[in-house]
């Protein structure tokens, strides 16, 4: 592991650590450099702030570790990993999903769930040739439903097992994939695809 790696690490464990007692919001850069022991040079080296830490820390902690699994048909493995993580560490997410404004996780969120949909899609037209604002259509609609849905769990603490909201969720988007197959990709018998339309 490289030194600026093992440093980066550092810096994500102490603001869990404060994000654990204290509301992101209330957290400022020198409260999380006085916890990891560096100075605040070394944080702007690595991080534009601490929204993009949190962000950092999604990333490389949960997409990373699924971005081997994007395919439409195992994408509730993928949802299980994302929410499992989440709840592991749900003091974390929790506080993160609670900050709104520029360059809030939120939005993050959303946009990176957007763009693992849209390759999903991608893979699933099989060379259809879907049109992309239509491919952005059903990427959008989706990532509402799923961000929207796995915000209002964080706000509400994580009660529900991630595996009985992802059975939730399968059982509706398995079968609107159906629709989504005939709409816009051609599969059904009698309907044509998206790219024909007028």
């Amino acid at each position: 592991m490289s030194e600026s790696l093992i440093t980066k690490k550092a810096i994500a464990q102490s603001v869990k650590e404060l994000m654990k007692k204290e509301d992101l919001r209330k957290i400022s850069v020198s409260d999380i450099v006085k916890k990891c022991g560096v100075n605040r040079q070394t944080f702007y080296y690595h991080f534009k702030d601490k929204y993009d830490l949190v962000n950092w820390i999604y990333y490389n902690e949960v997409v990373s570790a699924v971005s081997s699994q994007k395919t439409f048909h195992d994408w509730s493995d993928v949802m299980l990993d994302i929410l499992s993580t989440m709840k592991r560490e749900k003091c974390f997410y929790r506080n993160a999903f609670n900050v709104t404004g520029q360059n809030a996780f939120q939005d993050y969120f959303f946009n990176l769930t957007k763009s693992l949909l849209i390759e999903i899609i991608g893979e699933m037209e099989d060379g259809k040739g879907i049109r992309e604002n239509d491919k952005n259509f059903i990427a959008e609609f989706y990532t509402y439903g799923l961000v929207g849905i796995v915000i209002q769990w964080a706000r509400n603490g994580m009660k529900e097992q991630p595996k009985e909201l992802v059975d939730k969720l399968k059982y509706f988007i398995d079968d609107s994939k159906q629709f989504t197959a005939a709409r816009y990709l051609g599969k059904l018998t009698g309907e044509s695809g998206g790219s024909d339309r007028r």
